[in-house]
C-alpha cells in the first residue's frame, strides 16, 4: 500500500498539512471531482491529470498498490478518441522494461464505472493510474490485473493550482465564454463576484492563522512567501524548500543548491524567464540578505492607518519593506496570497486592502472577460478573485448557451 506519510509537504492535497477533508463526485460523464482545498472547493477534470502525464512530469519511482516499484521512460502517446488515454507508453515496472497502454481515472472505480472491464480496446492497459486514494485491483475484459498507482503522492505539481491552470488553458482566447460562466451564476457581477472574493478571503485568512498558530510567524511568513513566489506551477517544490531549510540556512545553501535540490520537481515547460524557479529564489534570498528582519516589517506596515492611500501604502511595501527586489506584478501576487491573509485580524482588517488590491498578473483573456461584463476602469482583486472561483468551480462543465 502506498504510504501517505512520503507525500511532498508542498502538494496543496497532503491530507496531514493542508486537510484536503472531502471529494464530492460531479456527474460521471464529466468525469469531474469537486475537492475541498485549504481556500475552499474547487473542481479539478481528469483532462488535467492527463495533462500532466502527458508532459512526462509524473516519472517516479512510484509504488503500486502492491509496492512493485513503477518507472515512467515514455508516458506514451496522449489518445484523444475511444480507448485509453496513453497508448504504447514504455514503463520499469519491477525493474522491467514493458511497454503497454494507461488508463487514467480520477477514482479506481471509474475503472468499471465506464465499462473498461467489459472492452477488449482496454486489454493493453498495464497500468491504471488514479489521482485518489482508495484504489483496488481491476481487471481486463482478458482477466489481467493491470498495476494500479495512486497519483496523489507523486504529483510534482499543486492540485489547486494545476486545476486553475487546466480551467484558465481550457478557455483560452475565449474570454466570451468566461463572461457567460460568470453571468449564468452571477446575474448581479459586482455584487456576486465580490461575495465570492470576500470568501476567498476569509478562507485564505484562516489559513495564514493555522501557519502561524503552528509555525510561528516568522516561518509562516517565510512558507506563505516562497509559495507565493511559486504561483504558477511550482508552488509545491517552493513549499517544500520552506519547510526544509529556514530562511538563514536557505542564504548558506544558496540558490544553485536550492535549485539543483529539487531536479526534476520544477515545472519549467511554458515559463517566462521571469517566472524561473531560479530567478524567482534568487529574489527571495537577495530579500534576505538585504532585509533580514522583513517579515517584523511586514506586520508594521500592515498596521498604516486606513486613510493612508492604497497606491502609496503599495509603494511603501515594494520600495521599502522588500526593497524592489521583486518585481511588482509578482509583489501583488504576494500580497494577495501571503502578506494580507497573514497580518490580517479583527482589530487590523486587510479585507478592504485585499479586495481593492491590483491583482497581479493574470491571464489577458480574464482582463478581456472583465471588459465584456461591463467592469471599466484599473482592474481590481475582488473583479479577478470572483472570476477565478468561478472557473475554478464549474471545470469540465459546459459554457452556458449565450443569452
Amino acid at each position: 500500500m502506498v504510504d501517505f506519510s512520503i507525500t511532498p509537504l508542498g502538494v496543496i492535497c497532503h491530507l496531514q498539512t493542508f486537510g484536503i477533508l472531502s471529494a464530492r463526485r460531479m456527474h460521471p460523464l464529466v468525469r469531474v471531482e469537486e475537492i475541498e482545498g485549504p481556500y475552499g472547493r474547487f473542481a479539478i477534470g481528469e483532462r488535467a491529470i492527463q495533462r500532466l502525464w502527458a508532459a512526462h512530469e509524473v516519472r517516479g519511482p512510484l509504488l503500486t498498490l502492491t509496492g512493485t516499484p513503477i518507472e515512467v521512460l515514455n508516458p506514451g502517446d496522449w489518445n484523444r478518441s475511444g480507448g485509453p488515454d496513453f497508448l504504447g507508453a514504455e514503463l520499469k515496472i519491477d525493474g522491467q522494461r514493458r511497454r503497454g497502454d494507461v488508463e487514467i481515472h480520477l477514482r479506481w472505480d471509474d475503472w468499471n464505472a465506464h465499462g473498461h472491464q467489459r472492452n477488449p480496446n482496454f486489454n493493453g492497459v498495464i497500468l491504471h493510474a488514479v489521482l485518489l486514494p482508495g484504489a483496488k485491483p481491476i481487471q481486463t475484459a482478458q482477466q489481467q490485473e493491470p498495476q494500479t498507482i495512486i497519483l496523489l503522492p507523486y504529483l510534482p505539481r499543486d492540485l489547486e493550482d494545476l486545476a486553475e491552470e487546466d480551467a484558465l488553458l481550457d478557455l483560452r482566447g475565449r474570454a466570451g465564454d468566461v463572461a457567460r460562466r460568470v453571468l449564468h451564476l452571477e446575474p448581479n457581477i459586482a455584487q456576486g463576484l465580490r461575495r465570492r472574493a470576500i470568501q476567498r478571503f476569509e478562507a485564505k485568512a484562516q489559513h495564514a492563522q493555522t501557519r502561524i498558530n503552528t509555525r510561528g510567524w516568522e516561518q509562516a511568513c517565510h512558507e506563505l512567501c516562497l509559495e507565493a513566489l511559486g504561483l504558477g506551477g511550482n508552488r509545491a517544490p517552493m513549499s517544500e524548500l520552506a519547510q526544509t531549510y529556514k530562511p538563514s540556512e536557505m542564504i548558506l545553501l544558496g540558490t544553485d543548491k536550492l535549485y539543483l535540490e529539487k531536479t526534476g520537481r520544477w515545472r519549467l515547460r511554458g515559463l517566462r524567464p521571469a517566472g524561473h524557479p531560479h530567478r524567482r529564489l534568487s529574489q527571495y534570498l537577495e530579500l534576505l540578505r538585504r532585509r533580514p528582519q522583513w517579515h517584523e516589517a511586514v506586520r508594521t506596515w500592515s498596521e498604516t492607518p486606513a486613510e493612508i492611500a492604497l497606491n502609496e501604502h503599495r509603494r511603501a511595501l515594494i520600495d521599502q519593506i522588500l526593497a524592489q527586489v521583486i518585481p511588482d506584478g509578482r509583489t501583488d501576487t504576494l500580497c494577495i496570497n501571503a502578506l494580507l491573509p497573514l497580518t490580517h485580524h479583527p482589530q487590523n482588517s486587510q479585507l478592504e486592502k485585499w479586495l481593492n488590491w491590483p491583482p497581479g498578473n493574470f491571464p489577458e483573456d480574464l482582463h478581456e472577460a472583465r471588459l465584456r461584463l461591463g467592469l471599466v476602469g484599473a482592474s481590481r482583486n475582488w473583479e479577478i478573485q470572483g472570476i477565478l472561483d468561478i472557473l475554478r468551480r464549474t471545470a469540465g462543465q459546459a459554457v452556458p448557451p449565450p443569452a
